[in-house]
């Protein structure tokens, strides 16, 4: 049986391999599927900090994905014309905008769910306790990554 690689090798190997799987489960999103609401990429990636971080703002959004505030502002507006988000003032002045995503945006995430879980069912192990580690391992990574941005650690690169 050969050596197991070092940590900072599978760790970057996990890394990788998050990236291809995510690339293939990020295509499906952005088909047009009879009964989901179709979402561009960019459209995807704004959904995901809203149902991450609640009423977070449009300026957070787009400091997030080093992007200008009014390309952001449109995007948002897109989803907010797709049903998928409601904005909300966050300030007395009204100027800052806070972001919440909709009950029909929880039920179009449940959908692609269900997408996704058909792509994955051929392709993973049978064995649910594996598959249950598997997820419980990228949660708690996706957890304290979520975690490390929230408190204002700046992305390392």
């Amino acid at each position: 049986m050969p050596d197991t690689p070092a940590r900072p090798e599978l760790l970057g190997e996990l890394g990788e391999r998050i990236i291809e799987v995510f690339r293939h489960l990020q295509a499906e999103v952005t088909v047009p599927r009879e009964g989901l609401v179709h979402v561009t990429r960019s459209e995807s990636d704004i959904m995901r900090i809203v149902m991450e971080i609640p009423g977070t703002t449009v300026t957070e959004i787009a400091r997030a994905f080093g992007q200008h505030k009014s390309n952001t502002s449109t995007r948002v507006a897109a989803l907010v014309d797709k049903g998928l988000l409601r904005k909300e003032s966050a300030a007395a002045d009204g100027r800052e905008v806070r972001v919440f995503a909709t009950p029909a945006a929880i039920e179009n995430l449940e959908k692609y769910r269900d997408v996704w879980a058909e792509e994955l069912d051929p392709v993973t192990p049978e064995d649910a306790e594996r598959l249950a580690a598997t997820v419980e391992t990228l949660a708690a990574i996706a957890d304290a990554l979520a975690a490390r941005t929230r408190v204002g650690e700046p992305p390392r690169g």
